[in-house]
């Protein structure tokens, strides 16, 4: 279950792992090449709905 924060849901990488067809390992090589837009908050990473609805979509993450 994604957790809010400022009114964004944000996913952890175990949860992407249970939605894309990919190990953790490699959702954390994208978040850290920014093939995935996330944001490390402490030691996780987190990915907001936005950000993951995009990349399913084949949209390459940008920085803002």
């Amino acid at each position: 279950m994604p957790i809010t924060w400022k009114d964004k849901e944000l996913y952890s990488v175990k949860e992407l792992e249970k939605i894309l067809p990919i190990t953790p390992l490699t959702i954390r090589q994208y978040l850290r090449s920014k093939k995935i837009k996330g944001q490390k908050i402490g030691k996780n990473w987190y990915v907001s709905k936005q950000d993951l609805e995009a990349f399913l979509e084949g949209d390459r993450a940008e920085i803002n």
